[in-house]
This record gives structure tokens, sequence and C-alpha cells, in this order.
């Protein structure tokens, strides 16, 4: 009786253990990644979120779209062609343009709660403009 009772006690343990571990991707992502403030999405002069090299950063919430070239709360400052990392916190996509010679080409979407620590090289420092839409959209130019 007694080895039944803890064996059964122990399985109980178990199962409370596993669903405390056990976390939804979309409440462990609401949080969202630092530096970027929870529900924001942010832009990065340098990789990895500027943790290891001083760079500017954009933060935006509801801000649409903007172009890098004098971004929103960006001070004034050109900033196209300097972007490589991006945290999205939120519940939109990103989309991310490269101005052409005929037509906006899209560098990047960015999905709902992901984060890009380096842009790959063919597109780094490459960015124009962006554009935001609700929810896990593709991407006009995808």
């Amino acid at each position: 009786m007694k080895k039944s009772r803890l064996a059964g006690l122990t399985v109980g343990l178990a199962l409370a253990a596993g669903s405390v571990a056990l976390i939804s991707p979309e409440s462990a992502s609401a949080q969202g990644t630092a530096p970027c403030p929870s529900a924001n999405y942010c832009f990065y002069q340098n990789s990895n979120f500027n943790r290891t090299v001083s760079g500017w950063h954009l933060n935006y919430n509801t801000t649409p779209s903007g172009n890098f070239n004098n971004p929103p709360s960006g001070g004034g400052y050109d900033r196209h062609d300097q972007l490589t990392s991006i945290i999205n916190n939120g519940n939109r996509t990103i989309c991310i343009y490269n101005n052409g010679l005929f037509d906006d080409t899209l560098i990047k979407r960015v999905l709902p709660y992901a984060d890009v620590a380096l842009l790959a090289s063919s597109v780094n420092d490459t960015a124009d403009r962006w554009k935001i839409f609700s929810g896990s959209v593709a991407c006009p130019g995808d």
C-alpha cells in the first residue's frame, strides 16, 4: 500500500512540476526580448541589439511605417543603410525594404515576437524604410 501511494505521489509531483515548467510560446514571448520594451518593435545599428558596441536604436509602439533617412523619433539623423538587428516584441509583422532603382525591394520580414540578431550580409546595412502590418502576414513583395 505504501509503495503504490508513494508511486502515485511521485507521478503527481512529476506532472505538477511538468505543468509548471510548460509555458506557451505566446506567454513567454509577450514578455519580450530585452532591451526592447514589451509590445514595441526596435531597430539597432549593430548586431546583437547593440549589446557589445554602442550605436543608435529606435523604439516604436504605434508608428505604422517610416523611413530610415529621417525616422520618427530619430532626432533628424539619417539612419538609412545602417540597420543590422531587429527585435519585434509585438503582435505585428515588420516589413523592411531597400529603395531600388525602379521599385522597393523587400529585404526582411520579421514575424510577431521574433528577433534578428544579425541581418544576412546581403541585406545588412541596406534598409531604407519599414512598414508594419497586423498579425502574422506576408509582406507586399514576398
